[in-house]
């Protein structure tokens, strides 16, 4: 904690928030960005030993809090959680927020303010209206991730600003996947099964290598696949890996080549392949009409609706 700052100054609207208070802030201006955006405006790393009380009024971003030690007490909508330990929690734009010590009065935790024009429109579209409290699995990936983004604001090195906007969108798309799957009552093999599929898909991996995750047989993973989803186990990995690439082509400026790769697809070729054959549309086409443009240059914003053309050719799935 030695590259933490004290801040020795007092808050009278706040009586004692300042004290015993070690704060980094982590931040790049956010004129570097595109005005159809994504991004993270500041980071936060905190610790505080002693009581406090503090209040979002309007927040004007989105708030992922992480608690690495300690706890912190939140009311949102008369709703009270207690997050501790490894959980994060969603301040949400324009939430009025209380938050406070418990009875230890300590905690340390990572915070990352996403702002951006596209920032609702991807909230919504992740199904992340009204969720605020999350208990991961896998703590770890989720620190891993936010300070992985701390650390691209602190170099603030030019022509990584894509690079920075689409790991935000990969932390919202990764907690949406996480707080959904906690409240689907699938048997603990699909389970599992969907986890090693959701934290690997940018990866080649194998059916072999999902059922030995999931603790089950390749044809009983299949039929578990079959009966609740009504698709093979590699259908589920291109659904997953087509529709984050749906997502990010509007969330983001990536180039479609980054794009590609970070769906899974070695080549571009047969990322825009396999797209068009499940939307019946291209990417480049898809990403115009979700920015407002269609091929003749007329708005199409908000009339984008994309269903897939049938089922899904099972294929290699890192091509």
């Amino acid at each position: 904690m030695s590259a933490l700052l004290r801040n020795k100054h007092g808050d009278l609207r706040s009586s004692g928030y300042y004290q015993n208070l070690k704060l980094c802030s982590h931040f790049w201006p956010s004129f570097l960005y595109p005005a159809k955006s994504l991004y993270p405006r500041n980071g936060l790393t905190v610790e505080r030993n002693g009581a406090c009380f503090f209040q979002h009024n309007h927040n004007p971003e989105l708030a992922i809090e992480m608690v690495l030690a300690g706890a912190v007490v939140y009311e949102d909508n008369g709703i009270v959680c207690k997050v501790g330990p490894g959980e994060l929690y969603l301040v949400h734009h324009n939430a009025e927020t209380k938050l406070h010590t418990d009875a230890q009065c300590y905690y340390r935790k990572l915070v990352v303010c996403i702002t951006g024009t596209l920032l609702d429109p991807v909230v919504e579209s992740l199904n992340l209206v009204g969720m605020r409290h999350l208990k991961p699995e896998t703590p770890a990936e989720f620190e891993q991730r936010i300070r992985s983004l701390l650390e691209l604001l602190d170099r603030k090195e030019h022509g990584t600003e894509a690079l920075i906007a689409g790991r935000t969108y990969e932390l919202l798309f990764r907690i949406s996947e996480v707080f959904h799957a906690e409240h689907l009552a699938y048997p603990e093999s699909l389970l599992r099964a969907q986890d090693f599929i959701s934290r690997n898909f940018q990866n080649s991996i194998r059916l072999e290598e999902i059922a030995s995750y999931a603790g089950v047989s390749q044809p009983t993973l299949v039929r578990l696949f079959r009966r609740h989803f009504s698709r093979h186990p590699l259908e589920h990995l291109i659904e997953t890996r087509l529709e984050f690439a749906k997502s990010m082509l509007a969330a983001t400026g990536l180039p479609l080549k980054e794009i590609s790769w970070r769906s899974g697809y070695a080549s571009p070729y047969y990322f825009s392949t396999a797209f068009r054959k499940k939307y019946g549309i291209s990417p480049r086409d898809y990403r115009k009409m979700r920015t407002g443009l269609s091929t003749n240059n007329s708005p199409t914003e908000g009339r984008c609706s994309l269903k897939p053309k049938g089922n899904m050719a099972k294929s290699p799935m890192r091509q």
